[in-house]
């Protein structure tokens, strides 16, 4: 079953690689976001796209990374925006989950609800977006999944997801983040392309006594995801 969520590591997730020595300081116009690259035939960075705004050719990669050829990579990146193109300083990788039914095989040992705080979720470019607050140990094992449910779809637009996070009994001393990205896409009617989708989020977090507790604050009124505007 791992080998179909997402097990990620969170000491700072996967670096991708970063630049040394000066580029490790800030830049007063370097944004850090949350963008897609697109590799070339040598796997190298040519593109990168934000969220918001237009695709932007990249000039200079300082990272000097690479990914398969021809694929695109959702990743957080510090990169600055040159009449040349961007130049990018850092990425690093998402963990990008793409939505199952809960009666999907990847969920045949059942729904993991382990809490999580959430620090901030928005749309942005056909992906709906998160940070979220883990209390770890180790940090290792961490498994993420969205389980969907779409029986609302045709008739309502409506997709309802819920967050599985499986902590793997790792012991809650310390905070890490963890950033995700979830693709809506597939959600696009080919009939109707711009029709407007109510995605209603779902997560477990921590209750007044500390115990786990159903969150459903981005149920309603949820969020409104209109294909090729957000």
């Amino acid at each position: 079953m791992r080998r179909k969520l997402h097990s990620i590591w969170l000491w700072g997730l996967l670096f991708l690689m970063t630049a040394c020595g000066d580029d490790d300081y800030y830049y007063p116009s370097v944004k850090l976001e949350f963008v897609t690259v697109e590799a070339g035939e040598d796997g190298s960075i040519q593109t990168l796209i934000p969220d918001k705004g237009a695709l932007l050719p990249v000039w200079e990669d300082r990272t000097g990374s690479t990914i398969s050829p021809n694929t695109s990579r959702r990743v957080m990146s510090n990169y600055e925006v040159l009449p040349e193109g961007a130049r990018i300083y850092s990425l690093q990788s998402l963990v990008t989950l793409d939505p199952k039914p809960e009666d999907d095989p990847v969920y045949k040992d059942g729904i993991k609800k382990d809490p999580v705080e959430m620090v901030s979720i928005w749309l942005g470019r056909n992906y709906l977006n998160m940070i979220l607050n883990l209390k770890v140990s180790t940090g290792k094992g961490h498994v993420f999944g969205i389980v969907e449910d779409i029986s609302e779809l045709e008739t309502k637009g409506i997709v309802n997801m819920l967050l599985y996070h499986d902590a793997n009994s790792d012991a809650e001393y310390y905070n890490r983040r963890a950033y995700i990205s979830v693709p809506l896409e597939k959600y696009v009617n080919a009939e109707a392309p711009g029709r407007t989708i109510k995605i209603k989020f779902k997560y477990y977090t921590y209750g007044e006594d500390g115990a786990p507790v159903e969150s459903d604050k981005y149920c309603d009124p949820g969020f409104d995801y209109v294909p090729g505007q957000n």
